[in-house]
């Protein structure tokens, strides 16, 4: 738990402490029949579709669920009908689950009936659902209100200033959720916030999540509110600070401001606005992910600071020493800021503190010794995400005897460099709950005696070079919540005793080169959330264990060695379940088990010999983003309904399928990868693809049947990263307008974050390539060979200068390589092979530093082959053969003076094709010499009798 949420929680204790009531030191005080029937009208009003207020019957209204009352008088003093909704505080939640949720929210219509309540204090209707409706104006009439909470319960409209009235409130929660799942109809609207100002008692007011235009008013209004204790501000679209002259809310204890965009501009020469020094009581204050940068000392006055915040911000060094002076200062995050190892001693005098986050900063090289003395007293520590530290890991950890005390709870070290090995000092910190090194280098065995770790909760080890045997001593550790060994060498076998304990399981990944050896009954002890087992050895058969895992939610068991049919009971096991991954394995069978499986986010079944049709009931998947089919043999028509899905990634590519594309595709907006290569589809080019499609990065439809022209619509995919029309039967020109794929030409990048199920495969350098996961995103591809394509190649396309492949071989291009082709500074394979191309070789193309493949072979090339740079190292001749008229030194023919080739030189041997009409030229040439030469002369004698014969004799006499 962090220390924000720990102040949270006293902060609602403190409430509840000051509101306390309970159902059980009075059990014979009854509620008075007036609060009865007014609970009752009010319950009428609501919608209860899984009746949480089943309880509410009965003439006694303080044994109601929710309804808490004096106990001394019995009055209804508090309703808390709040959801305990952890959904809505995520940013993205799946439609189907938001559904599921729905219908246990309260909604409906809120009865004036609480009017009547006069006694009530407290009222908390949050993280429900009434559907947009205003906050009732009613609600400022409540005069005995001391406690207000209506977050993220689907209210929207304009708040009402009636609640200005509530002269007696001391805790206001008006704060929205971040997904925004609710949609924009239901966000609070502010024509003016004078009405806070009226609120002289008001001790903490939420605000978070809203959508400020205009702040001014707000800031005003708060500035008359003396007692005010906490204030929370986070993620309102702020993008400065007031200037008070005089602040009176210097009560204030908590103040968060995180996630705005607080910067600097010509109307406020400071940042952190000089009225922060008055706010001397602050205990918390959090400024993160804002563009603060100034190095000013503000923050010394702030002596009773515990917790501190300053994460994602541009603060450098020289806020240390203004931190140095913060003897209470508890918990510190400075992540993603500018500080270095060599400024951190000046922490040393903050003997409190038992927190310190540095992530994504410029730490560099090893640990300075001179930190120990700091570290050995934190409970927290955080160096991850500075991948320029590197040698041993500091002492303390390696050896805890070299502290004092040993007070280590969490240990965050991942995306560092840190070259050393799994220390068996590590077992020493007795009080560790978290071990998280993901993505280091950490080398060697995990020792046995990690087993003695009883409190440990996260042990992230992925993506290091630790080998040898698992121990089986993992399996003691009961309190463990997430085990993640993945990407690492270890050897052997796990058995049953490696999760013995494991209860509290709710993440599993374990490494390749594994061979999970469990009998074929075993009961599970844990229930895990997500399980990734990736080139481990689980099959042949599918697990039976999975049958008891009934809350996955993420299931990846790639490369498992699993020769078996999808079982029927997986769409129970997939309840929960938003992505699967069962690719490289041997499934046979169909894939219509899968149909039930509502909440599916992402599905990958590549590279096994499922068969059979794609089935439509697919289209029940209505959450599914991504479908990986790729390599099966699935056969068929592509069917309409995946049309109705809202796909960002359909994979296809090598099966069987046939037929056209079906046109409701082009519902499909939102895609953004399209590979449907190496099947046997037969259509004309669509030309909807380009009008409809406009959201692809990746467009494949090579090895089909596809005819036509290549529509110029297809332009219109700004976006487009990666294209392959190769092996078609495309016709018609290229098109000059493929100069408007940006993603090509100005270094963009791919737009959301990757998911599960990624490969795409494509025939680059002369060779098949497979390109997985975060290098697709890399990659800018043009692939348009093996067609009927003619004409010259456009000097448009030298403006894609982030091209890396291009590909137009086997066409039937004629004209001369663009001269400008060399701008194409990225270029890594080339190949021009097998069409009509004629000219020189541009001299440009020597200035393409990383070209590792040229072919320009079976063309009529002329001239000189250029020289320089990485060319020099492209000393295949078979990548110019076909080239009669080409020399150089590379293809050992010698060139003239003038820079053709040298006729007499013998043409390399090896062009046995395409040289056979050369050589019948060659003869029929020489078979025309001497009866030419005969011919010739015998014209010659004829003249001279001529001229003889008319008298100019004399003059060949005298000639001669």
């Amino acid at each position: 738990m962090n220390y924000h949420s720990f102040i949270l929680l006293i902060l609602v204790f403190v409430i509840n402490l000051e509101i306390c009531f309970t159902k059980t030191h009075y059990p014979n005080i009854t509620c008075s029949e007036n609060d009865q029937k007014a609970l009752i009208e009010f319950k009428n009003g609501l919608i209860d579709n899984t009746n949480r207020l089943s309880s509410w019957t009965g003439q006694d209204c303080c044994k109601y669920d929710g309804i808490y009352c004096d106990e001394k008088t019995g009055n209804v003093v508090k309703i808390d009908l709040h959801y305990n909704n952890y959904l809505l505080d995520a940013d993205i939640i799946p439609q189907k689950v938001l559904d599921n949720q729905v219908k246990n929210f309260l909604g409906g219509e809120l009865s004036p009936s609480l009017v009547r309540l006069k006694h009530l204090s407290y009222l908390d209707l949050s993280y429900n659902y009434f559907a947009s409706i205003q906050i009732p104006k009613f609600f400022g009439l409540l005069r005995n209100l001391r406690f207000l909470n209506v977050s993220c319960s689907g209210f929207g409209g304009y708040i009402p200033h009636s609640l200005g009235n509530l002269s007696r409130l001391e805790h206001l929660y008006l704060g929205g959720c971040y997904s925004n799942v609710l949609g924009p109809e239901n966000e609070f609207k502010v024509d003016s916030f004078s009405w806070i100002s009226r609120l002289s008692s008001l001790k903490s007011i939420d605000l978070s999540k809203f959508v400020l235009v205009d702040s001014k008013d707000l800031w005003n209004s708060i500035n008359m509110l003396p007692s005010l204790l906490s204030l929370n501000l986070e993620g309102c679209n702020l993008v400065t600070l007031p200037y008070f002259t005089q602040v009176n809310f210097t009560s204030l204890s908590s103040f968060n401001i995180r996630d705005n965009a607080i910067r600097m501009n010509s109307e406020n020469p400071s940042i952190v606005p000089p009225w922060f020094c008055n706010l001397t009581r602050l205990m918390n204050l959090d400024l993160g992910q804002n563009y603060f940068d100034d190095s000013i000392s503000v923050f010394e006055k702030l002596s009773s600071l515990r917790v501190l915040d300053v994460s994602g911000n541009g603060f450098g060094d020289s806020l240390l020493s203004s931190l140095s002076k913060l003897n209470n200062l508890v918990y510190l995050d400075l992540l993603g800021n500018d500080i270095h190892f060599t400024n951190l001693c000046l922490l040393g005098n903050l003997t409190s503190l038992s927190v310190l986050k540095l992530r994504y900063n410029e730490l560099k090289g090893p640990v300075p010794e001179a930190l120990t003395s700091i570290f050995c007293r934190l409970s927290v520590l955080d160096l991850s995400d500075n991948e320029k530290i590197s040698g041993l890991l500091p002492s303390f950890i390696r050896n805890p005897s070299s502290c004092i005390e040993n007070r280590l709870k969490e240990l965050y070290i991942g995306n560092t460099k840190f070259d050393d090995f799994f220390p068996e000092g590590m077992s020493m910190h007795e009080n560790l709950e978290v071990i998280d090194s993901t993505n280091s280098l950490l080398y060697g065995e995990i020792p046995n005696s990690i087993g003695r770790l009883s409190n440990l909760r996260f042990l992230r080890l992925a993506n290091n070079k630790l080998n040898g045997r698992i121990p089986s001593s993992i399996g003691q550790l009961s309190n463990l919540e997430e085990l993640d060994i993945s990407k690492n060498l270890f050897t052997g076998i796990v058995s049953e005793l490696h999760f013995a304990k494991l209860n509290k399981l709710k993440k599993l990944y374990l490494s390749e080169n594994l061979i999970l050896n469990v009998s074929s009954n075993w009961y599970p002890p844990f229930r895990v959330k997500e399980i990734g087992i990736t080139s481990v050895k689980v099959g042949p058969r599918f697990p039976q264990w999975l049958r008891k895992q009934s809350i996955l939610e993420i299931l990846i068991m790639s490369d498992a060695n699993i020769t078996d049919m999808i079982p029927n009971w997986l769409s129970n096991a997939t309840l929960f379940m938003t992505t699967l991954d069962l690719s490289v394995n041997k499934l046979v069978g169909g894939i219509g088990v899968l149909c039930d499986a509502q909440l599916l986010h992402s599905i990958d079944l590549s590279k096994n010999l499922l068969s059979g049709r794609i089935p439509s009931c697919l289209s029940n998947l209505e959450e599914l983003r991504s479908l990986n089919l790729a390599d099966n043999s699935l056969e068929g028509e592509i069917p309409c309904s995946l049309g109705d899905l809202p796909l960002s990634f359909l994979h296809l590519q090598k099966n069987n399928l046939q037929g056209k594309i079906p046109s409701s595709l082009q519902n499909l907006t939102s895609l953004q990868r399209l590979d449907l290569g190496e099947n046997k589809l037969k259509d004309v080019f669509p030309t909807w693809i380009g009008e409809k499609l406009q959201s692809l990065e990746l467009l494949r439809l090579n090895s089909n049947q596809f005819y036509g022209v290549i529509p110029l619509e297809l332009c219109q995919i700004s976006s487009l990263c990666w294209l392959n029309l190769a092996g078609n039967n495309l016709y018609g020109t290229i098109p000059r307008c493929f100069s408007n794929f940006s993603c090509m030409s100005s270094g963009v990048m791919y737009g959301p974050g990757e998911v599960f199920g990624q490969r795409v495969e494509s025939f680059m350098k002369g060779i098949p390539l497979e390109y997985v996961g975060e290098q697709i995103l890399l990659l800018r591809i043009l692939d348009l060979s093996e067609n009927e394509l003619v004409g010259r190649i456009p000097n448009e396309l030298t403006k894609l200068v982030d091209l890396q492949y291009l590909n137009l071989s086997r066409n039937n291009l004629n004209g001369s390589i663009p001269k400008k082709l060399g701008y194409l500074k990225h270029l890594e394979s080339l190949d021009l092979s097998h069409n009509k191309l004629s000219g020189s070789i541009p001299q440009s193309l020597a200035s393409l530093n990383y070209l590792s493949y040229m072919n320009l072979s079976y063309n009529d090339f002329s001239g000189p082959i250029p020289t320089g740079n990485q060319l020099q190292s492209l000393d295949d001749q078979s990548f110019y053969v076909g080239n009669p008229r080409l020399c150089g030194k590379l293809i050992k023919k010698s060139c003239n003076d003038n820079g053709s080739s040298n006729v007499s030189e013998q043409i390399p041997q090896g062009d046995h094709q395409d040289n056979d009409d050369d050589g019948d030229e060659r003869k029929w040439f020489y078979a025309g010499i001497g009866p030419g030469f005969c011919v010739g002369f015998l014209g010659f004698l004829f003249i001279l009798y001529e001229l003889r014969n008319r008298g100019v004799t004399r003059v060949f006499q005298c000639w001669a």
